[in-house]
Parts: structure tokens; sequence; C-alpha cells
């Protein structure tokens, strides 16, 4: 991709890739930029303002340094910093974790009024709405980190590897949302992550009551723009943590590994998603992808549990009760900790059907089931 920005002279442009230099005629300057790496086109982007360039840099593991500069009006390029400062982390952190280096020329992030949706993940020039102009001080009460963490994975997950089809767009959306996760997690530690988790859950559960439920890999929408949704972001990442949970840190990140460097610069769908973590990981995990990506709704469970004194046996017996007629009977690997006079330990099982009793001993008195 190649762009000729032709402005007067007061203004600044932003676009993909690297700056190639100006030329000036007439009383403009043209601003060359070249976008050498194929990506997706719904990633072009230009900007042009009266903008302040605060400069930051990222320092690849050869030693080589990027730029990753900051747009601001200028009142705020103060605190663009501030905002924005904790970006060549971010990018240090997400390429190490990925085991893929942040593959594009450059990093830039400008602020715009009157845009049409949060941020964008424009490739290398990213906007954002002006909700993320904030002061020192009320950079005390919140921060648009997550934001930050979003688009910028984006940078892998839809730029590197962009989704087939809008059916597929949780192949992009899902992983931007878990890397909110998995920020936090790195940066503020695994209650905030989990904190914050249990929010993005709850937009899920709402966004579905108001607009109803459907498969995650979704080919019956009737405008793209119902992808853009509860389901696409929230329950993808949700759906994403579950699966790192059952497959552990190591497979799940080399899986992801191998999802990028295999598919780069390629459109993929969710079955390439699966057999890069069926590769790695040797198991069958169409059950996974079935239920969780061309299905649609959530487990609804109902927990209860009988103590047998005479046996020294606690029975848990567990209901799925989600309407069937939406949903499957889900299969779901699922932990039950006991608690006892020796301590607790933690029982593993598989709930899969519609009523099933797991039977646990215990020794002296059962001080509680989880």
């Amino acid at each position: 991709q190649e762009i000729y920005i032709t402005v007067e002279d007061k203004f600044v442009t932003l676009s993909n890739g690297k700056f190639m230099g100006s030329t000036t005629a007439d009383g403009k300057r043209t601003d060359h930029w070249k976008q050498d790496l194929p990506h997706s086109t719904y990633l072009f982007m230009m900007g042009i303002g009266e903008f302040k360039v605060v400069k930051d840099s990222y320092t690849r593991p050869d030693g080589t340094k990027m730029e990753v500069n900051y747009y601001v009006e200028p009142e705020w390029e103060q605190y663009a910093k501030d905002i924005f400062g904790e970006t060549p982390e971010m990018i240090r952190f997400f390429s190490q974790r990925l085991g893929v280096e942040y593959p594009w020329d450059k990093y830039h992030q400008i602020v715009v009024r009157d845009y049409v949706s949060g941020a964008m993940e424009n490739t290398g020039a990213v906007i954002f709405g002006d909700f993320a102009y904030k002061n020192k001080r009320e950079l005390l009460d919140g921060n648009d980190q997550s934001t930050i963490a979003h688009e910028l994975f984006h940078h892998w997950f839809g730029d590197l590897v962009t989704a087939e089809s809008w059916s597929n767009l949780t192949l992009n959306e899902s992983f931007a949302n878990y890397s909110q996760y998995l920020w936090d997690e790195h940066r503020f530690g695994l209650d905030e992550a989990d904190y914050q988790a249990e929010g993005e859950a709850d937009g899920y559960y709402q966004s579905a009551q108001q607009q109803g439920y459907h498969d995650l890999v979704w080919f019956d929408y009737d405008d793209k723009e119902q992808m853009f949704d509860g389901h696409s972001y929230n329950k993808g990442g949700r759906i994403l943590h579950m699966l790192r949970n059952f497959v552990g840190d190591s497979a799940f990140f080399k899986s992801l590994n191998l999802y990028l460097t295999t598919n780069k610069f390629k459109a993929a769908e969710a079955h390439q998603l699966r057999l890069a973590f069926e590769e790695v990981t040797g198991k069958d995990l169409n059950w996974f992808f079935n239920q969780w990506f061309l299905g649609s709704g959530h487990p609804i469970l109902d927990f209860s549990q009988e103590i047998d004194a005479e046996r020294s046996v606690v029975k848990v017996t567990v209901k799925q009760k989600q309407n069937l007629e939406l949903s499957p009977i889900y299969k779901l690997p699922i932990q039950m900790m006991v608690c006892d006079a020796n301590g607790k330990r933690t029982e593993k099982v598989v709930v899969d059907q519609l009523e099933q009793t797991f039977e646990f001993p215990f020794n002296g008195i059962l001080k509680c089931v989880i």
C-alpha cells in the first residue's frame, strides 16, 4: 500500500507503514507513506490534523529501535506519555508471550474527535476516540490500558492473520478482548484480571439477553455490524480463557504461535485455530470448538450435595438446566475441591450429561466442597 497525502503545511499526517519523506509544491506539502507488508484493506487509514507528535520507542530483541509515537492535540501534549506510555512494554510483553516479534514497521497512536467507534487497529496507526484524553488526576481513577492493549494485540490477531469472513470475526475480537486479561494479569495481578473478566462475562450475558443468542462463528447474520457484539468480543475472550485453562499455559501459547506463523499474512477461519491446537496438544478438540465456536448459548448448572456419613462420602450432583432448543448438552471439564481433615484436594471431573452424580471420599469432618 502506498499513499501520498497533500496538505497545508500546518497539518501533520499519519498513515500505515513507513514515512518515506515529503515534497513541497505550490505552497502545499505532500507526505509519502509506504506499507511494504501485506494487510487487509479495512486497515488502511489516513490521519490529518494539527497534532503534536510525542516521540517514544520500542527496542527490539536485536537492539534496533522502532518508533512508537503519540499524536495528540497541543493541549494534551504534556499528558501523552501518561496516557500511552506503557505501550512499549506492552509490545515487548505480547511479542514475548506469543513468541512472534511485533511484525510491523512502527506503532503510532492518534486521538481524534467525533470518532464512530471506540478505537481501531489500523496497522501501525491506531485511532482512539477523544475519550482517551485524561490528565494525571483523571488517570488515577481510571486509564484506558485495556483498550490500548486490545488494539495492539490486533496487530497479531486481525492484522497479521485476518478473519476469513465477518462470520469469523471472533478470531480477531476474542483475542483482542483476551489480551486485556493477559495485560491485567502481567501488569496488575491475577485478582485484577479476574475481576475485569467477570465484567466481560456480564457484558456477554447482557448483550445476549437484549439481542438474542447466536453461534460464535455466525453465518446467518443479516448485517455485518451485528457481529460486533458481546459474543464476538466478550464471550469469545472467556472461551479462550477456558481453552487456556484446559490445555495449560505452555500448550496454549505454543498453539497461538503455530496459528500465527502458519497463517501470517493470510485470512483464517476457526478450523485453522483448532488444527493448531490439535497439532500442539495431540488432542481431538472438535468437541470444544463445536460447542463453543459453532454453537450458541451457555451452560446453566445446578449443583447439589449430599453427605453419606456412614461411608464418609460426599455426593455432588450436577444438572444442566440450559434451554436445549438453543444450546447443546455441554462437555465441561470441571475441578471440584474437597476440604476435610487432611486439608484440601482437587478432583478433576467431566460433566457431559443432563444429570450426573460424583462421589468423593472424605476423612474426618467435611469442611466444604467447592
